[in-house]
């Protein structure tokens, strides 16, 4: 598959990323019970499970857990979505909504991955790969 492709996946391919997260492996974790607006930026991974309303700015993997609701303006490297998403998302390397979810946003990055459709509400935009040095 080329850079800049939009896939609608397909049963028979396999998934670009971890459908389960092992949460050792995630930096940053917030938890179900937080409730945060505001300003997020980390240079690390983070896993959202709670609600989350503002500026996400992650340097590294971004994971919206099932049962979070995040409502904002998102710039990652990957971005998998799980729960409910409504914004904006530009990531420079990978999107991927997995079934399950909820968006209402506009995409952008070289490769978006969408499991489902059903529950997309929004635009995909494909983007150039970022050019490695």
């Amino acid at each position: 598959m080329s850079p800049g492709t939009l896939l609608i996946y397909d049963q028979s391919m396999p998934r670009v990323q971890k459908s389960v997260i092992d949460e050792d492996e995630i930096d940053t974790v917030l938890e179900s019970d937080i409730r945060f607006t505001g300003t997020i930026d980390t240079p690390k991974s983070l896993l959202i499970k709670g609600r989350v309303s503002g500026t996400l700015t992650c340097g590294d993997e971004l994971y919206l857990a099932e049962d979070s609701l995040v409502e904002a303006d998102i710039r990652a490297v990957h971005l998998t979505v799980r729960g409910y998403f409504k914004g904006r998302a530009v990531a420079s390397e990978s999107i991927q909504i997995l079934a399950g979810s909820r968006v209402d946003a506009d995409l952008e990055a070289p490769e978006i991955y969408i499991e489902d459709r059903e529950n997309f509400f929004g635009t995909a935009t494909e983007t150039e790969p970022p050019e490695h040095e």
